[in-house]
C-alpha cells in the first residue's frame, strides 16, 4: 500500500471513530451542502458568518436580521454584519458548506460543528469537534487533500 493510501485509510479510521461531542454535528443530513439548522433551516444553525472574522468567535445571529442566501437563512448579529454579507457572501461561507475537512480528505462529508472552528487562509472551517480541529491544526497538509477529494464528496452527496 502506498504512503497516500495508508494516510487515506488512517484519516478515513480516524474520522469514523471520532464521537460527534455535540447534536449540532449529528442533526445535520448529508443532502445539505451548506450545514443548517434541520427545523429552522437557518445556515451555520443560526451563527453570524461574519462574526466568525470580525469577533474571531462563534456568535449567535439575531432571527430579526436575516438573509437568504443559498437557499439558506442566514443570521446577523449587526445591520453591519448583514450588509457585508449582502454584498459579497463567498468570504464568509464556509469551506466545503461547512464540513469537516477531515471527512473530506478521507472521501466523505462529516457535518462541522459551528462552535469549533479555525480561520486559516482567510478561510472558515468548521469542524466535527475538538479532536478533529487538533488534527488540522497539528497537519495542514490535509487540506490540498480535502480540496482535492471536496468535487467528488459534494458529487456523492444524496439530492
Amino acid at each position: 500500500m502506498t504512503a497516500s493510501a495508508t494516510r487515506r485509510v488512517v484519516l478515513l479510521g480516524l474520522a469514523l471513530a471520532l464521537p460527534a461531542t455535540s447534536a449540532l454535528g449529528q442533526a445535520i443530513g448529508l443532502s445539505d451542502e451548506i450545514i443548517a439548522d434541520p427545523n429552522s433551516g437557518a445556515a451555520l444553525f443560526g451563527f453570524d458568518p461574519v462574526a466568525y472574522f470580525l469577533e474571531e468567535r462563534a456568535v449567535p445571529g439575531r432571527s430579526q436580521l436575516q438573509t437568504v442566501h443559498a437557499g439558506r437563512v442566514w443570521h446577523f448579529i449587526s445591520p453591519a454584519n448583514q450588509a457585508a454579507f449582502e454584498a459579497d457572501p463567498r468570504p464568509y461561507i464556509p469551506a466545503f458548506g461547512g464540513h469537516d475537512p477531515l471527512g473530506i480528505a478521507a472521501g466523505f462529508a462529516v457535518a462541522g460543528n459551528p462552535q469549533t472552528f479555525v480561520i486559516a487562509e482567510n478561510r472558515l472551517f468548521l469542524f466535527r469537534d475538538g479532536n478533529s480541529r487538533a488534527i488540522f491544526l497539528r497537519d495542514p497538509a490535509r487540506l490540498d487533500l480535502a480540496e482535492r477529494n471536496w468535487p467528488l464528496v459534494r458529487r456523492d452527496m444524496v439530492p
